[in-house]
């Protein structure tokens, strides 16, 4: 059997790729890595994450031969400029059938809610959401291993969220058949018909309905970034030194707990939700030429608040 993956939900990060990841691993013909830890491997953005290839393998070597798709999940192969054509010379060099997934979010809302998860995660030390904005100016051209330790993309809140030419590299590269763009908004208010459609675009049986009431990998509202930051590089002090070994994502995380409040998060400032607003509208009038979808729900959602 060939256990390497065919398929790929590439981003964008946080815009329901968690959730649809929870839905099709529980798919009798879909093979994903089981723990969180797993689910964004990374291998085609991040070299040497995996020693070696057959090390990136191994995360399907499970897959049974009923699973005709086997996957994962790493919203880092939308920002990154390279993946696209990674993922296409695996496919050629393995001659496999590769299908991309890709679910995107108003990017106003979508570059607040990486904000609060990059706080949340201790990547982010900057206070406030307008601050890591105006950081992003500085960033874009150079970053920190230390104050910055995550990957580049993550922090680049306003820029990640332009997605025309993040999506038709991937139209270009595995053909429009090849690729399913789903939009996050219609995804949360019918999840069930949408994932019908995604089962369908991966060739599997589309009658398969999961839980589709839970939602996974909720933000919540931290004592301060500065604070996490603190705890995550503790955390890696631990693991470094082999002081603390981690199995799963739930034990990796359990430190950074400390500083969540279990409260939701607080609303973003509707004039910086403005300003973005105004900042992403021309691109994403060529979005909705490029994937053929209305995306007035993104369009009008300031301006209704407004009003």
């Amino acid at each position: 059997m060939n256990n390497k993956p065919n398929f790929f939900i590439v981003g964008a990060a946080k815009s329901g790729t968690s959730s649809l990841w929870q839905y099709l691993k529980g798919h009798p013909e879909i093979f994903m890595p089981e723990d969180e830890l797993y689910k964004e491997p990374r291998h085609f953005s991040h070299p040497g994450r995996f020693p070696t290839e057959d090390d990136y393998l191994q995360l399907f070597a499970a897959a049974q031969s009923q699973h005709k798709r086997i996957g994962e999940a790493s919203t880092a192969y939308l920002t990154h400029p390279d993946c696209a054509g990674k993922i296409f010379q695996f496919q050629k060099d393995n001659n496999l059938d590769v299908k991309i997934i890709i679910l995107l979010r108003n990017p106003v809302n979508r570059a607040y809610s990486m904000y609060n998860w990059m706080a949340q995660e201790g990547y982010e030390y900057s206070a406030t959401f307008g601050k890591a904005l105006k950081r992003e100016k500085k960033r874009i051209h150079k970053m920190s291993k230390f104050w910055e330790p995550n990957y580049y993309y993550n922090y680049l809140y306003f820029n990640s969220g332009l997605y025309t030419e993040q999506v038709n590299r991937y139209f270009e590269t595995f053909g429009r058949e090849n690729v399913y763009v789903g939009v996050f908004e219609e995804f949360t208010k019918n999840t069930a018909g949408m994932l019908k459609e995604i089962l369908q675009f991966l060739e599997v049986d589309p009658n398969y309905s999961p839980d589709v009431s839970k939602v996974y990998n909720p933000s919540y509202k931290i004592i301060h970034p500065g604070l996490q930051f603190l705890l995550r590089w503790s955390n890696k002090i631990l693991s470094r030194f082999n002081i603390v070994k981690f199995t799963n994502k739930k034990e990796r995380d359990r430190l950074l707990q400390i500083g969540y409040t279990k409260q939701k998060t607080p609303p973003q400032k509707d004039e910086i939700k403005r300003e973005l607003a105004k900042a992403y509208e021309a691109d994403i009038r060529k979005l909705e030429i490029l994937i053929n979808k209305d995306l007035s729900i993104w369009l009008n959602a300031v301006k209704a608040k407004k009003e």
